[in-house]
């Protein structure tokens, strides 16, 4: 499983290489009208944990969230490294759902720089046992600041319908997320993993 696993990553990381290449400056000298700016691209697959405190019932309360990413990640001279995030926040939050707009995510690079970036928007959807949850905002401090920001999320649903009714409830989520930094292009984050828009959107999520 482990080495299936890595294989997949593998993979991710160098498709998402190949769509921030396509963003590089070289790979753009030829357009009409090129930016002076240099384009910063970043993209980034992995794996995250979140903790809620207290657990997630079906009511609604201030709730401690805190989640914590391991990514690999390549840039637009298609150097890939790796980098974790973090968030930290309290958030009004239940098994219904979280209100995670707006909020803010750490990302430190390997090399020592570090992207803030503030989501200011996002989407849900519900796919058989799983939540799709994407993330869009932009770095306000840091590396790649004023790029736009998509951050796609995974999470299973595997011991929903019971720890909501325990009294501990719901206390933590893994799963997968992927991480575009780049032009407000979202054809790398939304090969990433498409969300339904079908009727199965509407159900109550978990948060992220």
């Amino acid at each position: 499983m482990a080495d299936r696993r890595g294989a997949g990553v593998a993979l991710r990381v160098m498709v998402l290489t190949t769509a921030c290449l396509a963003w590089s400056p070289a790979a753009r000298a030829h357009d009409a009208h090129p930016s002076p700016a240099r384009i910063e691209s970043v993209a980034c697959v992995g794996t995250y944990r979140t903790t809620w405190t207290p657990g997630l019932s079906f009511t609604t309360r201030p709730t401690r969230v805190s989640t914590a990413e391991r990514y690999t990640c390549a840039d637009s001279s298609g150097k890939v490294s790796e980098a974790a995030g973090s968030f930290e926040g309290t958030l009004p939050a239940s098994c219904l759902g979280l209100n995670t707009s707006p909020f803010r995510e750490v990302v430190r690079y390997a090399d020592g720089r570090e992207s803030v970036i503030e989501y200011t928007s996002n989407i849900r959807a519900r796919v058989g046992a799983a939540s799709l949850i994407k993330l869009e905002g932009a770095v306000i401090k840091g590396h790649a600041k004023g790029q736009h920001a998509f951050r796609t999320a995974q999470l299973l649903h595997t011991d929903l319908p019971t720890a909501c009714l325990s009294p501990d409830g719901l206390r933590q989520g893994t799963g997968l997320a992927e991480l575009y930094i780049g032009p407000p292009n979202r054809g790398a984050a939304d090969g990433a993993g498409d969300l339904s828009t079908g009727p199965e959107a509407r159900e109550p999520l978990t948060p992220p």
